[in-house]
């Protein structure tokens, strides 16, 4: 690709004069990036190849406010864009923001111990203890259910109870694997992300495996693999629902789909349960750092949920402390958000597909920081530390924990390499490691039992388009080195003028 200028177009300029006219620096050889200054960029290109393509990135660094914002590149309508099958509904985003808002109540209440951030324990319960425990009933967090479970199998740092209508859903030998499992990574855990409290005292948290989550996943349409719920770390005066006590809600093996969607033993004990507990587990260090020890706010749901499903990725986490690779039911989630990249605000809200994103973006810092790219942390593991430990929450938190700074617009900064690390990792278009992932290949098949593959991002492949873009939305297009040419060696781009924005032309090597 030859050297060209970008230049930006004053907003609202009707007659397209230009401003600011200023050559781009390339990136890696292979990039420039495009002046967004205004509501309109040129980018003059000094030499094209007819025979070759360019990608265009547009993305967006408007975040925590939902919308969609206008844009055209080119003359006519022609764009389409490539589709992919989406995967199963999932309730998760529905009760995961119902109690993140619940909890929001509970932030100026006294917790059910005045020791709530200690670790002593004053007893230790057995195997075969029976317990009754309050577990919701319905996605608006109103009512609950009374399930009387049984202590199936103890560690030095919970206790697994089984509700006792579920007792043969899983043998004793099976439940050691799967949470002995867990248990050899909760220290690592604690050590990444911090600690949990413990409001009764007891030195253990409590995973209760139910059909009763089963069944609130199905009142919602759809499917609920497991919950925290910080209503569980205050008295009952404040919450009734309140079991005065730290546990991670889990679902049970359903093979027969008896409490709601069918989830047959093999796939539970697979993907599901030893994911749900690392996840969890986060949500309940997270809100004991952010409110109960540093006096905050609870995070931002979709930050919350980015950190909770990197926690899922604590099983390769190998001798430098980092962890590898990721955790076996991630991949699906990036699947959706890379098909949906442009659509997508994951700084808006936590479903399947803004929890890809959220996920994947948080992974991108987490590694970025490892190879000593961000400016705020020495390595992932004083990232993450960051994350917690700060009564900061939001986009503020994660520009000062990435880059050192309160000033959120530097956002742009991070946004930017997100999106051309999308696009380039796993193509060897770029040498640049801001621009790869580590633990993830973008562009290959995933070992995750459901099938999945991941083939980096969609791109609209047309000379001329007309769209939208999300809020903290990315948008890839693919135009002819010819078309280029037919329009003098210009490629023009208008954006709604509302739009905090930012892109890139990149010398296509990559194969859409």
């Amino acid at each position: 690709m030859g050297l060209f200028s970008a230049c930006g177009g004053a907003a609202g300029s009707g007659d397209g004069e230009e401003r600011g006219a200023t050559a781009q620096s390339e990136i890696g050889g292979v990039i420039t990036e495009l002046d967004l200054d205004g509501s309109r960029a040129v980018a003059h290109f000094n030499e094209v190849d007819a025979t070759e393509n360019y990608t265009i990135a547009l993305f967006s660094y408007d975040f925590e406010e939902a919308s969609t914002y206008g844009f055209e590149m080119g003359a006519s309508l022609s764009g389409q864009a490539l589709t992919r099958a989406q995967n199963q509904n999932d309730v998760s985003e529905d009760i995961h923001e119902t109690l993140r808002a619940l909890e929001e109540g509970f932030e100026n209440e006294e917790t059910m111990s005045t020791q709530a951030h200690t670790r002593s324990v004053s007893r230790e319960s057995e195997v075969g203890d029976e317990e009754n425990f309050k577990v919701l009933s319905s996605i608006s967090g109103s009512s609950t259910v009374t399930v009387t479970a049984t202590l199936r199998y103890v560690t030095n740092n919970f206790y697994v109870y089984v509700d006792n209508r579920n007792a043969a859903s899983l043998s004793d030998d099976e439940i050691e694997q799967i949470y002995g499992r867990f248990d050899d990574h909760v220290a690592d855990e604690r050590n990444l992300f911090g600690e949990e409290s413990d409001v009764n005292n007891d030195g253990h948290f409590v995973i209760l495996l139910t059909q009763a989550v089963n069944e609130l996943g199905y009142s919602g349409g759809g499917m609920l693999t497991g919950y925290f719920y910080a209503a569980d770390l205050y008295s009952h005066s404040v919450n009734p629902a309140s079991n005065e006590m730290e546990i991670v809600y889990s679902m049970v093996p359903d093979p027969s789909g008896s409490f709601g969607v069918r989830i047959t033993t093999s796939f539970a004990k697979a993907n599901l349960l030893g994911s749900v507990a690392p996840h969890e587990f986060q949500h309940m260090i997270n809100y004991n750092q952010h409110v109960l020890e540093h006096s905050g706010a609870s995070e931002r749901s979709y930050l919350n949920e980015g950190l909770s499903h990197l926690a899922e990725d604590i099983y390769s986490m190998d001798s430098d402390h980092f962890m590898a690779e990721t955790g076996i039911e991630n991949p699906s989630r990036v699947a959706q958000y890379l098909d949906a990249t442009d659509s997508t605000c994951f700084t808006c809200g936590s479903s399947l597909v803004q929890r890809g994103g959220s996920y994947l973006f948080i992974r991108y810092l987490y590694e970025q920081a490892e190879l000593g790219n961000l400016s705020g942390a020495q390595n992932g593991a004083e990232l993450i530390g960051s994350l917690l430990a700060t009564n900061k929450v939001g986009m503020s938190n994660i520009v000062d924990a990435a880059l050192g700074s309160s000033d959120t617009s530097l956002f742009k900064d991070l946004m930017g390499n997100f999106s051309l690390a999308l696009l380039l990792s796993d193509t060897g278009a770029s040498p640049d490691n801001r621009f790869q992932f580590l633990g993830l290949n973008l562009r290959s098949a995933q070992n995750d039992n459901r099938g999945t593959r991941l083939d980096g991002p969609l791109a609209t492949q047309s000379d001329s388009i007309s769209s939208t873009l999300a809020s903290s939305g990315i948008s890839y297009m693919v135009v002819s080195g010819q078309s280029i040419i037919n329009a003098d060696s210009t490629l023009s781009i208008t954006v709604d003028s509302a739009m905090n924005g930012g892109g890139y032309v990149i010398h296509n090597t990559l194969d859409f």
